[in-house]
């Protein structure tokens, strides 16, 4: 809490002393947040209860609002609440605490999280640095920015190294024309251009070696390992780079990003009716040469509203090939390469005024039946796009990290929508200003069971070496939620959630709750009380 203290001195100096053309502001938060689970894990005695920190500083120098600096610091982020590490010789006596996470290691007690700088150009925007990236409704690029999630809250956001350009062409075109025609003035039109570059990866320490090595230039490759009989993967050590190592571009990883979008403010859509429009395209593809990949990902996000009406849709699909991904396949000529058809979109519309909303939202993630073969499928939407509080945020996060294992961490859902289909109609009423009732259900459907993380069912179009579930749909959720803002600065929810989970889900190799019928098919209820204290500013 010292740099935080010393975060607001310097504030409080920049503001008495900084010209008038100079401003400094200090954005953030401090949480808190407790959960319990009741019956998580197989043989739990009695609720889990346990209490995390978080706090997030984001100062902003800006000059004219021409030129400004970003910074966002994150501290104590996920530390536990009450844990010394067994510092203490006696338990009873212990006193400081230490900065360990859920997991039981050492968490970072201090991060800075991003860095970056944004100035205006005559005929646009530069922004440089580490930025977040947030697209449409989150499915893909979800900065993890804030309060904002019907239940839970973010862990993860989006985070690039980028350089990024936006540009709005036709307000620069009709610029130009009124200055040449001041007599008739062209209507403006609010769309938006941009074009950015992100450098992902300049060296990955694990390196790449699904290639065949040529004998006679083996001992002088760097990615050859000492025989022949070289495995797809190695780990190295950053020490044992070269001193040439940022030369290499074969193995760097960057992506272009193309976005056009409308952003329409009391768009008249007929003599009496007016609303707000935003529409457009998030379009990426990303590179590298080493493993011949070259993926092109289209996003494409409407939201409306019009009256009392609200209606938001994010669609994107990823396609393209490479030969990243280390699932082999040793029946097929080339046992690596992938070719990406992975889709998926959230459609969320219904009413709301000031007292009520009422929503349904029906959203999709592809799934992959057969991981190693040639056609990659599946892909879990963004872990920031929460849906509910149980299945996907915890059960399934747990599934796929227990199956896919360490060494795949990457296919993991993090809490995301996985290989799935779910509807999840949700209602808000708020009786009194600051005060929020919320509830909400939640089905899902398999996609493409792959008997593993989704156990498979006759009927199932997918080939499985067993058919062993006997449900056609996966879990289903029931949410509460109360939410009050007080003092203008105090953020309070309190939130509740039950799950009833199928035999599709392998409860008992994860080591999950579960108990069986009287055919012994497993199934699992579980329960969840969370509640987060914020103090934002």
């Amino acid at each position: 809490m010292g740099a935080a203290l010393l975060l607001a001195l310097v504030a409080s100096e920049a503001r008495a002393d900084a010209p008038d053309n100079w401003k400094f502001s200090l954005d953030g938060f401090y949480r808190l947040r407790a959960y319990d689970f009741i019956d998580l894990y197989e043989g739990q005695a009695a609720g889990g209860t346990y209490l995390t920190h978080k706090v997030r500083l984001q100062p902003q120098l800006n000059y004219e609002d021409r030129a400004k600096f970003f910074l966002m610091v994150d501290m104590l982020d996920g530390v536990l609440w009450g844990d010394n590490q067994s510092l203490a010789s006696t338990a009873l006596f212990a006193g400081d605490p230490s900065y360990t996470g859920i997991d039981g290691t050492e968490v970072e007690p201090i991060v800075v999280r991003r860095a970056w700088t944004e100035f205006k150009v005559p005929v646009g925007l530069i922004r440089a640095g580490r930025q977040p990236s947030q697209w449409g409704m989150g499915l893909l690029a979800n900065g993890g920015d804030g309060f904002d999630d019907t239940f839970g809250e973010n862990k993860y956001g989006s985070t690039y190294d980028r350089i990024l350009f936006a540009t709005r062409p036709i307000t620069v075109a009709t610029t130009v024309a009124n200055m040449v025609n001041s007599k008739n003035k062209v209507r403006d039109i609010p769309l938006i251009a941009a074009i950015g570059v992100d450098r992902l990866v300049e060296d990955p320490l694990i390196q790449y070696y699904g290639y065949t090595c040529d004998p006679e230039t083996a001992d002088d490759d760097a990615r050859c390992s000492a025989d022949d009989d070289h495995s797809w993967t190695e780990a190295r050590e950053d020490e044992y780079r070269s001193d040439a190592w940022w030369v290499d571009t074969q193995d760097d990883v960057y992506e272009m990003v193309y976005v056009l979008v409308y952003r329409g403010e009391d768009v008249q859509f007929s003599e009496s009716l007016k609303g707000d429009l935003t529409a457009g395209f998030y379009i990426v593809n990303r590179i590298q040469a080493e493993t011949e990949s070259n993926v092109l990902i289209i996003d494409g996000y409407v939201k409306s509203e019009v009256a009392n009406t609200y209606f938001e849709a994010e669609m994107l699909t990823i396609r393209g090939g490479t030969r990243a991904i280390t699932l082999a396949d040793a029946e097929a000529e080339d046992p690596i390469l992938k070719n990406a058809d992975i889709w998926g979109y959230v459609l969320r519309g219904g009413y709301q005024d000031q007292k009520y909303t009422a929503l349904m939202e029906y959203g999709y993630a592809s799934g992959d039946d057969k991981p190693t073969d040639t056609e990659f499928t599946g892909r879990p939407l963004h872990p920031d796009h929460n849906v509910g509080l149980l299945f996907y945020e915890e059960i399934m996060a747990r599934v796929t990290a227990e199956a896919w294992g360490e060494d795949a961490r990457g296919l993991w859902s993090n809490g995301g929508v996985y290989n799935s289909r779910y509807v999840y109609p949700n209602v808000r009423f708020r009786p009194l200003p600051n005060w929020e009732i919320i509830g909400a259900y939640m089905m899902a459907w398999p996609d493409k069971p792959d008997g593993s993380r989704v156990r498979c069912a006759e009927g199932d179009d997918v080939e499985c070496t067993a058919y062993t579930a006997t449900s056609d749909y996966l879990a289903w959720e029931a949410d509460l939620g109360v939410k009050h803002k007080w003092a203008d600065h105090i953020n309070f929810t309190l939130e509740a959630g039950y799950a009833h989970v199928t035999d599709r889900i392998p409860l008992k190799t994860t080591g999950l709750q579960y108990e069986t019928d009287d055919e012994g098919h497993e199934y699992g209820n579980f329960w969840t009380v969370q509640s987060r204290i914020a103090y934002e500013f």
